[in-house]
């Protein structure tokens, strides 16, 4: 069995229906992969469109094998932190690290002294995250998804299945506030101020990324943003129905609580810039030169 991790994400600019921008937040969605013999037959997963995503996944590596799989989560399913995306993400990555213990290696690249970078070789090619990425759009929005697998923060094209800007956040606390009566959603908004989604988004890409947040939830009939903002938060926005204030002193955390608490249901989380991974000890560690005479090291991306 192998175990592959991915973290849930929030909105950074919500309401356009082709680009998005969001950032990965360290709450856990964990597939546990197991491969059967079983042709065809995937048993554990309860969501169709997992195993639909799961059958996907095993067709393109060629095999036919069946999959026990086994999804744990510590994102609220309706709370809005992209729980969808996140599961996509971890069950595609669990099941080509099932598949590359079965049929290759699960290795480690050192880049330098402070970074490495986990790949896979399946049949001795090497495992192209992007293509898995490819795999599971559709599932959720193209923006969670790539924060899901990358971590930190992505701004991107969601029609073009392209990336933007791609960076890592500031290590913030965020206040998770989920409301008693979520904002309504005003399903014009998209087509009344789309002018106006664009602006944020272009502040996004610019790298304003607090502005962005601010400006997102002025679109929402909800006063829980501001005062977040007035109890000390650093910017707030809104992850449909969550309301996010993210924080860079500690000591302001319980004060904004106090300030949403009546109205919402809290937690405390933290920012995550860590990327999804297959969670085994790597078999080999190798180094850049070596890595790059490895047959197929052209198809392997790093965004």
């Amino acid at each position: 069995m192998v175990e592959a991790t991915a973290r849930a994400s929030a909105k950074l600019v919500s309401g356009l229906q082709e680009k998005g921008a969001s950032f990965a937040l360290d709450l856990e969605v964990r597939a546990r992969v197991e491969v059967t013999e079983e042709k065809g037959v995937i048993g554990g997963v309860v969501v169709p469109e997992l195993e639909v995503l799961a059958k996907k996944i095993i067709e393109f590596f060629g095999y036919d094998y069946g999959l026990e799989i086994e999804i744990e989560t510590a994102v609220p399913l309706d709370s809005g932190l992209g729980v969808t995306e996140a599961s996509a993400i971890a069950t595609a990555l669990g099941i080509a690290g099932a598949l590359a213990k079965k049929h290759g290696s699960i290795d480690e690249l050192k880049i330098d002294k402070y970074l490495n970078e986990q790949y896979m070789v399946v049949a001795d090619k090497l495992v192209d995250k992007k293509k898995l990425l490819e795999l599971c759009a559709g599932l959720g929005e193209y923006d969670r998804l790539c924060a899901s697998l990358y971590g930190g923060f992505i701004v991107s094209d969601n029609r073009k299945r392209a990336i933007a800007l791609r960076g890592e956040m500031e290590t913030l606390h965020a206040v998770s506030a989920f409301p008693d009566k979520p904002a309504p959603i005003d399903s014009a908004m998209p087509r009344l101020y789309k002018n106006e989604l664009e602006i944020l988004w272009d502040e996004a890409v610019k790298g304003n990324l607090y502005t962005a947040m601010k400006l997102n939830t002025l679109l929402y009939e909800t006063d829980l943003p501001k005062k977040m903002l007035a109890a000390g938060a650093l910017a707030s926005t809104i992850s449909f129905p969550a309301v996010i204030g993210l924080v860079r002193d500690e000591g302001k955390l319980i004060e904004i609580e106090d300030a949403v608490k009546k109205e919402a249901a809290t937690q405390i989380i933290k920012i995550s810039n860590e990327p999804a991974r297959v969670l085994v000890k790597p078999r080999r560690i190798v180094k850049t030169k070596e890595f790059l005479e490895i047959k197929g090291a052209q198809e392997y991306h790093f965004l």
